[in-house]
C-alpha cells in the first residue's frame, strides 16, 4: 500500500514554511537529523541498489583539523548545502558534492556538541535560519554566511537556556545535547539532567518552545506535573526543587495533528526511588503536546517508577499503517527495555495491545517498585529480557571461565526483566541500560511506502551495587553504576547475538527477519556471526537498502538488503561511525551516503581520524580518498580469567588490572595529588566518581576519555585537561598505580 504521510505537503500549507521545510522524505535533501519531522530515517533515493551497492567508493572526506573526539551528529542537506555540528560545538557549511568547507561558526571556548543542527525555511518577512546549540546557548545563524542573525536572543545574539533554571542549579551548567525540533515559527528543545542523575534535588529539564524570530520563550511543559496540572501527584508529593526527568533526546512532530512527541528520560535519583513512591510521571514516557501551545494531549509510560534507568531518548517515529484494512496513524516507540510499542499517535493507545504483567518486588526497605510493567503483545521482545547463569557466554572456554568468575565474585543471581536493585550482591540489568532497541538514542528507520520498520538492537548485561549510606536522602547509594558485564576482550558475558538488525512489518506487528549486526572481529571467523555492541540508528532507502553504523568495536559502515537482511557491502573506517548515516541526491544527480568516523565512547580506536566521509557509485575523474583503517583487533595471549582487582575487563586481554589496589568509590578516597581539584571539577560534572573510576586505564586511554568528556561538554581548557590527564594517569593508571 502507498502510505499517506501525515507529514507530507498535503494539508500542511497553513503552517508557515512547513511545506518548504521538507517534512516528508525527499531524495534531494536530508532536512533534519532523522531526515524529516517524523524521523522516518528514510530517503526515496534509489540510485544505489542491492545490485550495485558493492561498488560504493569514498568520493570526498571532510576532516576536522585538530579535533579528536566522539562525533554523533548527523549532517543535514537543504537547498544544495550541507550543514553539520562538529564535536567541539562549532557549526560548518559544506559543499555536499565535494565536502569543501564554505564557512565555520564557533563560539569562543568549547561548549560541547549536539547530535545535529536544525533548519528553518523562513516566512514571508524573514529569511531562512539555522538553529545551532552549543552548551546551553541557542544561536540563529544565517545559512549563507554562518553569522548570527541580528535580533535573535536580544543583545547577546543567543538564547541562554541555562538561565531558565534556578540559580542554585546552574553549576554544573545545564546540558543540551540534541538539536531543536522546528515547528511552524517555533523551535522546541529539551535538555539533560545528567549532572544530577544521582541527586534528589536539582533542575528540571523541561521542554521549552521559543519564537524562532525573536528567541522569546513561548511555552514550557513541566515533566514533573505541578499542582492543578494533569497527572499531578505521581511522585508522591509536590516537591519544590524535585529533580525532574530529562528530555535529552530528539523530538518528533506531526503537523497534520498539530502535535509534538517528546521522549522523556529516567527519574532521579537513578535506581533509588524511596522518596518518589508513585509512578513518577512523566519519566520513561512518550508525551504528546499541542505543538503551538505546549498543552498536554496524552502520554504513554513504558516503565513505571523507573529504578532501572530505562529512559526513553530515541525519537518516536511517525508512520502510517494499514492494519486489517484500516488506515492507522502510528507512532513507533523503542528504548532501553528492548521492546517496541506501536501506538496510535492520536491517542497513545497501543495498536496491537499491551498488558501489565507482574514483576519482582524490591527487597530494599522503603523502595516502592511498581508491581507491574507494560509489555506489548506485538511485536515480541526485540532484545533478550533478563539473564540467568545459564546464559553466560560459551563462545570460548576462556570467556566462559572469566564471566563465571565475575558472577561468583560479584554475588550475581539469576535476574528476570525488571529485577530491581538489591542490597546483597551485584544487581544485573538485561538488557543493559546502555543497550536495548534503537541504539539508546537513535530510534528506528522505516519505509513509509510499505510500512516496514527496521531497528538495531544491542544485547549485553550491566551491573552495579547498592550499599547503605546514612548521609544519602534515600539511605543508600550506588557503586559502579553502568559497569558492563564484559569478558577480558570487551565482549558481552551473555551468549550472542550481541547486536541484531531486525525488520518488522508494522502493518501486522510481525518480525519478518532478524540478522546479526556487525562483527566481533576479535573472535576471528566466529565473530562474523555474533553481531556487535552498537548504538546510533539505521538508514533505509528507496533503493532497497539498510545502512548501519554505530558499532562501538566494529569500525565500519555496512549495507543490508532490506528484503532479506543479507549483508551486501561494508567499508572499514579509521574509527567509530557514531553519527547515523544519511543520504541525498546532489545537484549533479548523484546519490551520496555520508557517515562519520571518530573516537569510540569506550575508548576504542584512540588514533581515529575525526571526519565525515561520503560514498557514491564511481564516476570518471573521481579522486581517490584515503584514510588509515582502524587496526584489526586480535585475541591476546594468556588472559583466561579475572584478576584480583578487576570487575571491568579490558579489550587488551594480556594487560591485567593491578591486584589488591581497590578502586576509589568517593571523592575523599581519591589520592591527594596535583590535579585532583581539576579532576573533580571536570570529571564529576556529568557522572558520579564511581562511573569515572569504574576501571584503570593506560595514559593513552585516559587521554581519549578526557577528549570525549570535553567533546560532550565537560568544563575545562587545554591546561585543565592536561592537569586531569596527569592526575588520572598517576592515580588510576595501569602503568604506575597508587
Amino acid at each position: 500500500m502507498v502510505a499517506l504521510l501525515t507529514l507530507s505537503l498535503v494539508g500542511t500549507m497553513d503552517h508557515a514554511g512547513a511545506a518548504r521545510a521538507g517534512q516528508g522524505p525527499d531524495a534531494h535533501r536530508w532536512a533534519t537529523a532523522g531526515g524529516d519531522q517524523g524521523f522516518s530515517r528514510f530517503s526515496p533515493a534509489a540510485q544505489v541498489t542491492p545490485a550495485n551497492v558493492n561498488q560504493l567508493q569514498p568520493v570526498w572526506k571532510f576532516t576536522t583539523a585538530g579535533l579528536h573526539g566522539r562525533w554523533s551528529a548527523t549532517p543535514i542537506v537543504v537547498n544544495g548545502t550541507m550543514f553539520a555540528a562538529l564535536p567541539d560545538g562549532s557549526a560548518v557549511a559544506l559543499d555536499p558534492e565535494t565536502g569543501k568547507l564554505m564557512w565555520t561558526f564557533k563560539e569562543p571556548g568549547s561548549r560541547g556538541s549536539v547530535r545535529g543542527i536544525s533548519y528553518w525555511p523562513g516566512d514571508a518577512t524573514h529569511g531562512p535560519r539555522l538553529i545551532h546549540i552549543t552548551g546551553s546557548h541557542i544561536y540563529a545563524l544565517d545559512p549563507e554566511t554562518g553569522k548570527p542573525v541580528p535580533g535573535f536572543g536580544g543583545d547577546g545574539g543567543f538564547v541562554d537556556i541555562g538561565k531558565l533554571q534556578p540559580e542554585k542549579f546552574r553549576n554544573p551548567p545545564a546540558q543540551f545535547t540534541s538539536p531543536p525540533l522546528i515547528y511552524d515559527n517555533l523551535l522546541i528543545v529539551g535538555g539533560s539532567t545528567n549532572p544530577y542523575q544521582f541527586a534528589n534535588n536539582g533542575p528540571r529539564s523541561d521542554p521549552h518552545a521559543f519564537d524562532i524570530v525573536t528567541g522569546k520563550l513561548v511555552w514550557t511543559f513541566h515533566l514533573v506535573p505541578e499542582k492543578g496540572e494533569p497527572n499531578a501527584g505521581a511522585w508522591g508529593s509536590d516537591w519544590k526543587d524535585r529533580t525532574g526527568p530529562s528530555s535529552w533526546g530528539l523530538f518528533t512532530a506531526d503537523a497534520g495533528l498539530g502535535m509534538v512527541y517528546i521522549p522523556v528520560g529516567n527519574a532521579s535519583n537513578v535506581y533509588l526511588g524511596m522518596d518518589r513512591p508513585g509512578s513518577d510521571l512523566y519519566s520513561a514516557s512518550i508525551v504528546a503536546l499541542d505543538a503551538k501551545t505546549g498543552k498536554y494531549r496524552w502520554h504513554y509510560q513504558v516503565t513505571h517508577h523507573d529504578i532501572f534507568d530505562y529512559d526513553l531518548a530515541a525519537p518516536p517515529t511517525v508512520l502510517d499503517l494499514n492494519v486489517k484494512g484500516r488506515k492507522v496513524p502510528a507512532l513507533i516507540v523503542v528504548g532501553k527495555t528492548g521492546m517496541m510499542f506501536i501506538l496510535d499517535r492520536r491517542t497513545g493507545k497501543p495498536i496491537f495491545g499491551a498488558e501489565e504483567r507482574p514483576v519482582p518486588a524490591s527487597s530494599i526497605p522503603g523502595e516502592h517498585a511498581s508491581p507491574t510493567q507494560p509489555f506489548p503483545l506485538k511485536p515480541p521482545p526485540l532484545a533478550k529480557l533478563g539473564m540467568s547463569r545459564s546464559d553466560i557466554s560459551t563462545v570460548t572456554p576462556e570467556s566462559n571461565r572469566y564471566c563465571n568468575a565475575i558472577w561468583d565474585k560479584e554475588g550475581m543471581q539469576d535476574t528476570p526483566m525488571y529485577g530491581p536493585p538489591k542490597l546483597n550482591g551485584a544487581t544485573l540489568f538485561m538488557p543493559s541500560n546502555g543497550g536495548g532497541a534503537g541504539g539508546v538514542w537513535g530510534g528506528v528507520s522505516t519505509n513509509p511506502q510499505t510500512g516496514m520498520i527496521y531497528v538495531n538492537t544491542t544485547n549485553y548485561p550491566s551491573f552495579q551495587r547498592t550499599v547503605a549510606d546514612p548521609s544519602s536522602p534515600t539511605g543508600y547509594k550506588i557503586i559502579g553504576a553502568y559497569t558492563p558485564f564484559f569478558d577480558q576482550y570487551r565482549l558481552p558475558c551473555n551468549n550472542p547475538p550481541w547486536g541484531e538488525l531486525i525488520a518488522i512489518n508494522g502493518n501486522s506487528g510481525d518480525i519478518v527477519w532478524r540478522r546479526p549486526l556487525g562483527e566481533s572481529e576479535v573472535l576471528g571467523e566466529l565473530g562474523k556471526y555474533t553481531g556487535a555492541f552498537n548504538v546510533g540508528a539505521t538508514l533505509a532507502t528507496g533503493g532497497g537498502l539498510i545502512f548501519a553504523t554505530g558499532m562501538l568495536f566494529d569500525p565500519a559502515i555496512r549495507a543490508y538488503d532490506s528484503r532479506s537482511g543479507e549483508q551486501l557491502w561494508s567499508a572499514r573506517l579509521s574509527g567509530y561511525a557514531g553519527a547515523p548515516a544519511m543520504t541525498y541526491i546532489g545537484k549533479s544527480g548523484r546519490q551520496y551516503v555520508v557517515t562519520s568516523m571518530s573516537l569510540s565512547p569506550l575508548g576504542a580506536f584512540p588514533d581515529a581520524e575525526t571526519a565525515l566521509v561520503a560514498f557514491a557509485l564511481p564516476r570518471p575523474g573521481d579522486v581517490p580518498v584515503q584514510w588509515k583503517p582502524a587496526p584489526k583487533a586480535e585475541l591476546a595471549k594468556g588472559a583466561v580469567g579475572p584478576t584480583t582487582g578487576s570487575t571491568t575487563p579490558q579489550l587488551e586481554g594480556a594487560r591485567t588490572e593491578v591486584p589488591n589496589v581497590p578502586l576509589p568509590t568517593r571523592i575523599e578516597d581519591f589520592a591527594a595529588a596535583p590535579g585532583k581539584k581539576d579532576f573533580v571539577e571536570m570529571c564529576t560534572a556529568c557522572h558520579s566518581v564511581t562511573t569515572v573510576a569504574s576501571r584503570r586505564r593506560t595514559r593513552s586511554e585516559w587521554s581519549a576519555v578526557i577528549g570525549l568528556m570535553r567533546a560532550r561538554g565537560a568544563p575545562g581548557d587545554d591546561a585543565k585537561a592536561a592537569s586531569v590527564l596527569n592526575y588520572l594517569a598517576t592515580v588510576l593508571g595501569l602503568e604506575n598505580p597508587k
